[in-house]
């Protein structure tokens, strides 16, 4: 797959928007029927286990499997608008709709990890640590992860460099 393909890149003169979580959707349906199977084996073995353990994991189920939910259907379709000719960044949410969440001359991109992952996040200038926004699936160490991390770096991360460098020319 094609990383315009993995990341519903849109690109144009001065703007430049992509879905950064998109290629986890592929996961996110592996985990649900995961979870539907889970569903399945604990009703063949209802009886073999206590009334409360058996809500417990019911419980725990669910939960899973809203949170899978929500993240397929709203968190895969989170898009980050960068707009030249605005100097300004846009995250569209389904849920929330387009809103400006920084200046591009302000854009800080950064690499912040997480129990041995890591990704690119974006932040403001002078609160990049307090305020963030996850810009890219996870990196690992692996072959696979070390190509989709050089082709993320040699094609999105370049363009918005280009991006936030002609508005901090321009100004």
């Amino acid at each position: 797959m094609e990383i315009q393909e993995r990341y519903n890149i849109e690109e144009t003169l001065n703007t430049f928007s992509f879905c950064p979580k998109k290629p986890s959707l592929y996961l996110l349906w592996w985990f649900l029927s995961g979870i539907a199977v889970g569903v399945i084996v604990l009703l063949f073995f209802d009886h073999h286990l206590e009334e409360s353990m058996r809500w417990a994991i019911y419980i725990v189920l669910f939960y899973l499997a809203v949170q899978s939910l929500y993240d397929s259907i709203v968190s895969s379709r989170i898009r980050y608008t960068f707009n030249g000719n605005e100097n300004a960044v846009y995250k569209f949410s389904p849920i929330f709709g387009k809103r400006k969440i920084m200046k591009l001359h302000e854009v800080v991109i950064f690499a912040h990890s997480e129990m041995g992952n890591w990704y690119y996040a974006l932040g403001a200038a002078r609160s990049q640590f307090v305020k963030n926004y996850i810009l890219s699936e996870s990196f690992s160490s692996g072959k696979k992860s070390l190509g989709r991390q050089d082709a993320y770096e040699r094609f999105i991360l370049k363009k918005i460099d280009k991006l936030v460098e002609s508005v901090q020319t321009q100004a």
